[in-house]
């Protein structure tokens, strides 16, 4: 699927072999792009890449479930690119496999050599744009939603019609929800937020019509 806004053109790769969203954000030089949260399924990546006729440059990831790295190994591997990940995450990226075990996925995967990004809401240069990975611990401790030039790459913190509340290990509601309340005092409403699963919408539309988030949100601590 192709989206465009303005001079900004993003494609969305939906996973098959476990459900999700992989971005493709086309970079400041032609013909180049980043890859945002890249799935378990490569060669369909691999395909939109081509299709494209688009290079990555790198590799940002929201957090480090292997739904969201699972397929970062390999684009660094065959492209020779940074692949990004706060740090605080790198202990819920080692336990991939684990997890894909336990929800009785047969296919394993490998990391790649991450960048780490240190401290609350890193700043990246890259591609030819600039990146702010808001700090969103609950989802997982290192969990960060990712802006830029009018989207919002949220990962599984923030979804368009349900809260992603999941019980994996290192999930906690509480600091979530305050996660949530921060988030929406620093982005501005218009930005079109781009989920780790199912559909988009912009942050006040998200607002008003996520009933189900809205209740969470009013939830006491």
């Amino acid at each position: 699927m192709e989206m465009t806004t303005g001079a900004d053109t993003l494609r969305v790769v939906a996973n098959q072999s476990f459900s999700s969203n992989t971005y493709l954000l086309a970079s400041g030089a032609p013909g180049r792009c980043v890859v945002v949260d890249p799935g378990l399924d490569p060669g369909s990546l691999q395909q939109e890449l081509d299709e494209a006729g688009w290079i990555p440059e790198a590799v940002l990831c929201t957090h480090g479930h292997f739904d969201h790295v699972g397929g970062a190994a390999e684009l660094q591997s065959r492209h020779h690119i940074p692949v990004y990940l706060c740090a605080a995450d790198v202990k819920a990226a080692k336990m991939s496999n684990f997890l894909m075990a336990a929800f009785k996925i047969e296919k394993r995967i490998k990391l790649p050599e991450f960048e780490l990004l240190e401290g609350e809401d890193p700043h990246l240069a890259c591609a030819g744009r600039s990146f702010v990975f808001h700090s969103a611990p609950g989802h997982t401790p290192g969990s960060a939603v990712i802006e830029v030039e009018g989207f919002l790459f949220s990962g599984d913190s923030l979804y368009a019609n349900r809260v992603g509340l999941s019980q994996l290990p290192g999930e906690d509601s509480p600091t979530l929800r305050r996660s949530l309340r921060r988030l929406f005092t620093r982005v501005g409403g218009d930005v079109f937020v781009l989920p780790g699963h199912g559909g988009s919408a912009t942050l006040k539309g998200i607002r008003e019509n996520n009933h189900k988030l809205r209740e969470f949100l009013a939830e006491p601590d």
